[in-house]
């Protein structure tokens, strides 16, 4: 009796097997039992250590990035983009659409008052020019359309973490509309610094002097390079400006909350677009 009042841990270790089998199987029955108990503080402990690791992650990355370093410190807003100021942007865009459209209604007016005579592969070219251009012109309609006017980094006034603050329009000639999200809700579908870095190539090539080098050269070879140089940046400009207006080269689209609004790389970027590239994620 005087064993089991000091309690049974201490009379297990010394007589445990000398007790019946019965009284044995229960108590080794028991000790899973308390092995399993460890499960749940494990894994609630390990949950509890990886929702407070990813607040500093994210507090590591605020800290060491200059630009949300500097609305944490200011709280005033950060400017990361504004869109090009080209008042004949409209005109542009909306007159290369229409001329499109009506090269595509032309062709296909032509192809149906064709002779009868005509070879037998003539009409349907007509219609599948007129069907590229009707859809290269619907193509260029909607360039305008969801285009950022501008995009800032504002700090939270409820004290929360930072947010993106996008200025847009649904429509050219819609009210503008105010988005705000926060950092990981937005993602862009590329990074915008090499759209920046050829398009400012792009520009220079349209704009380089032709006569630049040639001081050296006698005037029937200096005429022979003008021409080509002319040829060469005639034939760029126009490969450029379809690939701009028809390929959307240049525009990187910014998704939130499942809506794509477009960002048009020729407009001011904050550092070349670096600033853009770390701060919002990649698709």
């Amino acid at each position: 009796m005087a064993a089991f009042s000091r309690g049974l841990p201490s009379v297990l270790p010394q007589r445990s097997f000398h007790f019946p089998s019965s009284i044995r199987a229960a108590i080794f029955k028991a000790q899973p039992r308390f092995t399993q108990s460890h499960a749940p503080a494990r894994s609630f402990s390990s949950s509890v250590l990886h929702r407070y690791q990813s607040p500093a992650s994210s507090r590591s990355f605020v800290s060491s990035d200059p630009v949300l370093r500097t609305v944490i410190q200011t709280r005033e807003p950060v400017l990361l983009y504004k869109e090009p100021a080209n008042k004949w942007y409209l005109w542009k865009v909306y007159g290369l659409a229409c001329t499109c459209v009506g090269i595509g209604l032309y062709n296909w007016k032509f192809a149906v008052e064709l002779p009868k005579d005509m070879q037998w592969f003539v009409p349907p070219t007509y219609y599948v020019i007129g069907f590229a251009m009707l859809a290269i012109g619907f193509h260029v309609f909607t360039r305008p359309v969801r285009r950022i006017h501008s995009l800032e980094i504002i700090p939270n006034t409820m004290g929360g973490p930072l947010q993106l603050r996008i200025r847009a329009r649904i429509a050219p000639f819609l009210k503008e509309r105010v988005i705000l999200a926060d950092l990981t809700e937005a993602t862009i579908s590329e990074k915008t610094a090499p759209m920046v870095a050829e398009l400012v190539e792009a520009d220079r090539a349209r704009n380089q002097r032709l006569t630049e080098g040639l001081e050296h050269l006698s005037i029937l070879p200096r005429i022979w390079e003008l021409a080509a140089r002319w040829l060469e940046q005639k034939w760029t400009s126009f490969f450029l400006k379809f690939k701009f207006a028809v390929l959307r080269f240049g525009i990187a689209q910014v998704e939130v909350n499942g809506v794509k609004w477009k960002l048009d790389c020729s407009g001011w970027l904050l550092d070349e677009g670096r600033a853009i590239d770390r701060i919002i994620i990649e698709e």
